[in-house]
């Protein structure tokens, strides 16, 4: 241990000599003696310094280099918050705008069903308002029965007989109708071909759905139109009446497509819903020509004048007189039933005349509009006056044989604008509709 500290010492004292450091101040000369413990001291504290210094660089250094990194990462965390807020921002927009866009295409679609829905409603209410009225009249009709007082006898239609078959089948008009209003339907893009739809394609599809349903029900209430129409022109052209002088052309009295304004075709509409007025637009026609038509047969006298039991006694036309026998035209029908038996109005109208008129008897005339008249001759005794408005099957008056008569009997007559008619024509038209 000594030898090695004899060493140190002299390795240090070869380095570490004794010396003298002189400066001059004032023309004196001074030195300092440094003696080698000094040296070595002071070495030491240079040393101890240099090495503080030195780590006190490298801790800054690296403090700040540290620091840079921070600052860094919190400028790069910052960046990308703000790049996933803006990404953010711009998907909330996305989803407003779709939102918006959604929430736009459903004002419209159901402003669109509304639109149609109303017209739907408005021309089913009005057919049904007609159909109700045809079966009050029907029901009428059928309680006078036929010409010799037969009643309906089953629920066939005997309106077949008179009317044409349908040139094309129902089922397949329908078909056809359906075809056309389906819209095309888009195939998926994506390469499996089985992506979910969206909102916006799951309305629409809700809608073009709606619209198919719309279109069959609009097509059900035209076809129904048509053909209901298309009867009872035939039941009135089978009375020998000309129709045409009856009925008006029919003017839309649709609330929803009648309201005023500016024409514009429906034809030069583009779009699915153009086709959609056009047919509203016939339907609501066919609805208007039925009302019309049901409004004027309700005035057209097609029951009998008896709603009793009745033998018809006397045809129209050419007969040989009752009383000299002679050849003589008769301009009207004869049923007889007990005395008294109650005659009634074949039709809503009101009473022209009701005296005693030569060779007829008793007599009431009742005027039913659109040219018109009814007779009914020799009654025992006369229920209304002149000026008296009656409906369908009032009393007028009691079955007799007043006038020019071989016994009780009513002479039942129709006149359209003061031309005789066969009135049993429009009786067996009148069993039409109420066996219909």
């Amino acid at each position: 241990m000594s030898r090695r500290s004899g060493k140190l010492r002299r390795v240090l004292s070869r380095f570490f000599k004794e010396r003298q450091i002189y400066h001059r101040s004032d023309g004196v000369v001074h030195f300092i003696s440094m003696s080698s413990k000094t040296q070595i001291a002071l070495s030491v504290v240079i040393g101890a310094a240099l090495l503080w210094v030195a780590y006190s660089s490298v801790n800054v250094v690296f403090k700040e280099q540290i620091i840079v990194a921070k600052e860094r990462d919190s400028r790069i965390m910052e960046t990308t918050y703000s790049k996933r807020l803006h990404d953010a921002q711009r998907a909330y927009d996305d989803v407003s705008s779709l939102n918006q866009i959604i929430q736009q295409n459903f004002d419209e679609t159901m402003v669109d069903i509304s639109t149609r829905h109303q017209m739907l409603r408005n021309m089913v209410e009005r057919k049904s308002a007609i159909d109700q009225g045809l079966d009050t009249l029907a029901a009428g009709l059928a309680e006078a029965g036929g010409p010799n007082g037969q009643k309906p006898s089953n629920g066939n239609r005997v309106m077949v007989d008179i009317a044409p078959g349908e040139p094309t089948p129902r089922q397949s008009r329908f078909s056809t109708i359906r075809k056309a209003a389906e819209p095309a339907q888009d195939q998926p893009d994506d390469e499996e071909g089985n992506a979910a739809p969206n909102a916006i394609e799951i309305m629409e599809k809700a809608a073009a759905d709606l619209y198919v349903e719309q279109m069959l029900l609009l097509a059900a209430v035209e076809e129904k139109a048509n053909k209901e129409r298309d009867e009872l022109k035939m039941v009135l052209a089978s009375t020998g009446a000309p129709v045409d002088a009856l009925v008006t052309p029919a003017k839309i009295s649709n609330l929803v497509l009648a309201q005023g304004g500016p024409f514009i075709d429906a034809a030069n509409m583009s779009g699915e819903y153009s086709t959609f007025y056009q047919h509203a637009n016939r339907a609501a026609t066919a609805v208007d020509e039925l009302e019309a038509l049901q409004a004027a047969i309700k005035y057209v006298p097609l029951s009998s004048p008896l709603i009793v039991s009745r033998r018809f006694t006397s045809g129209y036309g050419v007969r040989r007189d009752p009383i000299n026998g002679r050849h003589s035209s008769h301009h009207g029908i004869d049923f007889a039933a007990p005395w008294a038996s109650p005659v009634t109005a074949t039709a809503a109208g009101v009473v022209k005349l009701a005296r005693t008129r030569a060779g007829f008897g008793r007599t009431v005339e009742i005027d039913h509009g659109n040219g018109f008249v009814t007779r009914y001759a020799h009654m025992s005794r006369i229920s209304v006056k002149a000026g008296q408005k009656v409906n369908l099957h009032d009393k007028v008056g009691e079955l007799g044989s007043s006038g020019r008569s071989t016994g009780p009997h009513v002479h039942y007559e129709i006149l359209f604008r003061g031309k005789p008619l066969n009135p049993r024509r429009f009786i067996e038209a009148g069993r039409y509709v109420f066996e219909s």
